[in-house]
């Protein structure tokens, strides 16, 4: 599902009434602020319609909406992970098969299925890895995304994942997002696959990627740019340089 933003508002402007009333319409939205504004999101045109002109009934003293009685109902939280959880499929769904990647490993003890998923057909000769490339396995060039070795490695990417996807696919849509993953992913399983022959998988070839994609995005449409701090590029890049000098293996974090 794609958000809109139907209303920006100045962050002195109280908006609890406003949203409460929404929620009394079954009015999905969220709240965020963003570049000094309070930016209302919608799932649709026409909810988003619909706020807007209940805004300006609200701000014009309507004494039709000053006489509601507003109902505090306990927020339905399972409710509002769940719907939370589903309006990014393709991120939800990412998700899944990263838990499902993470937990293969601890369960292939035999090393009967995993080597269908890497990216090269591994095995041992003379005590020397080797990989072939099968004819026709073409879903190699993916798959190893998937895979994930650690508690800390599946934790971090799922995390950044869901942040980073999740703000894509909620602004720009299922197929956005889907494309993206597909070439970003392809990409950096095929030049680790180029570097050395090894079993080797993660999103966060993914992830640096959807932050790039975010980073270039919002340098290019300022306007239309994704809520994403400054601090966060530059820890994420400081945690890439961490890895690739061996900070975080020695703190038993794994190769992140």
């Amino acid at each position: 599902m794609t958000e809109i933003v139907g209303l920006r508002l100045p962050l002195s402007a109280d908006l609890e009434r406003f949203s409460l009333l929404l929620w009394q319409g079954s009015i999905p939205h969220r709240i965020a602020e963003e570049r000094g504004m309070q930016a209302v999101w919608f799932g649709s045109e026409q909810h988003a319609a619909q706020a807007k002109a209940l805004y300006e009934r609200l701000q014009a003293g309507d004494p039709e909406l000053a006489a509601v009685e507003i109902k505090r109902t306990p927020a339905p939280t399972r409710a509002v992970w769940y719907r939370r959880f589903f309006s990014v499929p393709v991120v939800a769904t990412l998700l899944v098969l990263s838990l499902l990647g993470a937990l293969l490993p601890v369960l292939d003890r035999d090393y009967q299925y995993l080597p269908y998923l890497s990216f090269y057909h591994l095995y041992i000769v003379d005590g020397t890895l080797r990989g072939d490339w099968p004819v026709g396995q073409i879903w190699r060039v993916i798959t190893p995304a998937f895979l994930h070795f650690g508690v800390m490695h599946i934790v971090f990417n799922s995390l950044w994942l869901w942040e980073l996807g999740g703000m894509i696919e909620r602004r720009q849509g299922a197929v956005r997002i889907l494309g993206i993953f597909f070439l970003i992913a392809a990409g950096s399983n095929i030049a680790q696959a180029m570097s050395s022959v090894s079993l080797f998988g993660g999103m966060s070839g993914v992830i640096y990627g959807l932050l790039g994609y975010i980073v270039i995005w919002n340098r290019m449409r300022p306007a239309q740019a994704f809520p994403l701090a400054n601090g966060v590029a530059i820890f994420m890049v400081g945690w890439l340089l961490l890895c690739m000098a061996g900070f975080t293996e020695l703190l038993g974090l794994g190769a992140i």
